[in-house]
């Protein structure tokens, strides 16, 4: 039983990676391709896929053409991006009272890391931390719906960014400078210069996914 749960995570694992890096030369493969690829016996595989239809929206699992790469509409990327406004402006707007200097210094550490991972041309590294960002903010002010509702889109959003950030690694640093003008508002006591830093920060986000 152990061994199986195991096979199934791994293969559910993988094949995320797969899609996410754009690895996998859809937008159709079949399963017996991924059974090859991966070395892994098909139940496993078959149920990673099932998990990836049903929970993730990463695939469409058609018994007679295959496995079809869903990739992300329009639609999609406005709805994920609205999500992260609305959870993350009601949070920010309450955390003024609430952010110690631990939780700064954090803030600080990650886009530390983010540089790091930026001056590497490490796209998915910088993507995970700064996701890792705006999920502290979250978690700052304490609503565990709104971090479960981010830890449950961030793979939807590591897709999203890896297609735009790889294209256009510039914004790497775009990024990066918007986090640290957000954090010395904050630091400086200025809430309000904050809240729109983080506003436009993330509207800007959402018209480059958009674009």
């Amino acid at each position: 039983m152990t061994k199986k749960l195991y096979l199934k995570d791994q293969a559910y694992e993988q094949i995320k990676h797969m899609i996410i890096h754009g690895e996998i030369d859809g937008p159709v493969i079949s399963e017996q391709e991924l059974v090859d690829r991966l070395g892994i016996s098909r139940t496993p595989v078959r149920e990673a896929l099932m998990r990836l239809q049903n929970i993730d929206n990463f695939v469409t699992i058609s018994p007679k053409r295959g496995i079809y790469i869903r990739e992300i509409t329009v639609k999609e990327a406005n709805d994920l991006m609205d999500v992260r406004l609305a959870t993350e402006m009601f949070s920010f707007e309450r955390i003024e009272e609430l952010i110690t200097d631990d939780q700064i210094e954090l803030l600080d550490g990650l886009i530390v890391k983010q540089k790091e991972m930026a001056d590497k041309d490490d796209v998915r590294g910088f993507l995970e931390y700064d996701l890792a960002y705006h999920q502290a903010i979250l978690e700052i002010y304490g609503n565990d719906y709104f971090v479960w509702i981010l830890s449950n889109i961030t793979d939807r959003l590591l897709h999203l960014g890896m297609r735009v950030f790889t294209r256009e690694k510039e914004r790497m640093k775009q990024s990066i400078e918007a986090h640290v003008s957000i954090n010395d508002a904050i630091r400086n006591g200025d809430f309000e210069r904050a809240k729109q830093n983080l506003e436009n920060h993330i509207k800007t986000g959402k018209k480059v996914y958009l674009g």
